[in-house]
């Protein structure tokens, strides 16, 4: 019950800071005291170099939610990825809700890559689908947490197609190497 009300809780507070919300103020003004806490845009630490933002925070919450979904094909047959139990699925869910917070991270001043606003379509994508995957975790509905997965993938390749690969035909870029620590899921 504790964890409904919490729940909830975040639900109405995310509700309530939406951009969609006719009352939120423009970060993009830094004027203190205008809904920022006091805060300006000289604030903000952004110190992060991309690769580690992403293998570390972006990445790292991406597969908190992938190793929690899918089904494995083997030898001995299908076996889910799914949470078992509500700790399973909480940790889910915490990973979905970490990413689309750190989606907004892409967004701080000097992180979008360019002024034609596909960096911010792609982060705005990626928040988008992280939300739903927290959605579909909390309501243990098993496909469309899947698909909310798919829509991670999505904004996460096509992000990478741009500003990693380059969007020139035929150019062969690989991605960059990024340690991933995340471990692998365990055997259910």
């Amino acid at each position: 019950m504790i964890r409904m009300s919490a729940a909830l809780a975040m639900a109405f507070a995310i509700a309530a800071c939406s951009p969609n919300s006719d009352d939120t103020p423009s970060v993009a003004t830094g004027t203190p005291g205008e809904g920022m806490g006091g805060a300006t845009l000289a604030d903000f630490k952004t110190g992060t170099v991309m690769k580690d933002l992403m293998a570390h925070v972006i990445d790292f919450s991406a597969f908190g939610v992938w190793h929690n979904q899918g089904w494995l094909i083997d030898a001995d047959g299908v076996h889910e990825l799914f949470p078992t139990d509500e700790a399973g699925w909480v940790a889910a869910e915490s990973a979905a809700f970490t990413l689309a917070e750190a989606s907004n991270a892409l967004l701080l001043p000097g992180r979008p890559l360019d002024e034609d606003r596909r960096w911010v379509d792609w982060a705005n994508q990626l928040y988008t689908a992280a939300m739903k995957a927290q959605a579909t975790a909390l309501a243990k509905d098993k496909q469309a947490f899947f698909e909310a997965g798919s829509e991670i993938y999505e904004a996460c390749v096509a992000c990478h197609n741009h500003y990693v690969q380059g969007d020139a035909p035929g150019v062969d870029a690989k991605l960059p190497e990024l340690p991933n620590r995340t471990p692998p899921p365990q055997n259910q």
